[in-house]
Order: structure tokens, then sequence, then C-alpha cells
């Protein structure tokens, strides 16, 4: 089950939209786990399935985001 949610996760993202001027990733929508899952049915309710994407989906837009935050620029240190 982990390795189907993974493999779903990895073509579904390949969706994902990009907004703002960082091409920030835009969250995955319930249309798209939908358009999924009309071409690879699924025996994992469709509940848990989206839970799941959706939980993937949260874990890597945050560690986009502090991936971010840590290539800031630091401002120049006052003498």
């Amino acid at each position: 089950m982990t390795a189907e949610i993974l493999q779903a996760y990895a073509i579904i993202g390949r969706s994902r939209q990009y907004v703002g001027m960082m091409g920030a990733p835009a969250p995955i929508g319930p249309a798209a786990i939908g358009d999924y899952l009309s071409r690879y049915p699924s025996a994992i309710s469709r509940e848990e399935f989206d839970s799941a994407i959706f939980a993937l989906d949260d874990d890597f837009r945050k560690s986009w985001e502090e991936q971010q935050e840590r290539d800031k620029p630091k401002p120049p240190k006052k003498p």
C-alpha cells in the first residue's frame, strides 16, 4: 500500500502548479487526485488515499519553505 501511494504521489505531483515570484509549489487539489484515480483505480478508500496524498504534499511544501528560508541571503553584519 505504501508503494502504491508513493508512486501515485510522484505521478500526481507532476501536474503541480507553481505560483508567485518565487515559484512556490501550489497545493495538490482533489481534482488532480480524482484524475489520477480515474486512470489508475485503487483498492484504497478515497478518504485514506486523499489523506495520504495531502499529508505527503504538506510535508513537501513545508520542506520547500524551510529550504527557501535557509537559502535566503543573510543581511550583512554591522561593523
